[in-house]
């Protein structure tokens, strides 16, 4: 009877452990979509404005040339493709360094569904500019590719 004690006691640790953990969910990928919120209209104000080819309101939207180019590329390639990315955007994730946010798209669409848009944003007080953008649909990367690990 000693013996199974501490396989008693290790089961009913497990059981409230599980329990504990589906109430609280520390894991929830909602509470992480969330704080990349601010991001969407931005995001989707550059895709719209490089499916019409402003380079001026594009010029606006980004801290360099290298997103200018590849939204104008993109639009100029892909106009109908980009419509549902413009649109409909949603930020699957992200990841902060300093005053700089990389964000991943994801969009309800068939369109590049595997070579999803990224976009880096550069960070000024509450103004935030598109630093870099890429998607492997879309053609090349402004400058790098999407790596979180920088």
């Amino acid at each position: 009877m000693n013996g199974r004690i501490p396989l008693y006691l290790s089961l009913l640790l497990a059981v409230i452990l599980t329990i504990v953990l589906l109430v609280v969910q520390p894991y929830s990928f909602q509470a992480d979509r969330a704080q990349w919120e601010g991001y969407i209209e931005p995001v989707r104000t550059f895709l719209q404005s490089a499916m019409r080819r402003d380079s001026a309101a594009l010029a606006r939207q980004s801290a360099g040339a290298g997103p200018v180019n590849w939204a104008l590329a993109a639009g100029r390639r892909y106009p109908d493709s980009l419509a549902p990315w413009a649109d409909e955007a949603r930020i699957w994730s992200g990841f902060r360094r300093g005053d700089t946010t990389e964000v991943l798209l994801t969009a309800k669409t068939d369109i590049c569904g595997e070579s999803p848009i990224w976009l880096r944003f550069l960070e000024r007080g509450e103004e935030r500019k598109v630093l870099e953008a890429g998607s492997g649909c879309f053609g090349e990367q402004s400058a790098s590719r999407w790596r979180p690990d920088r």
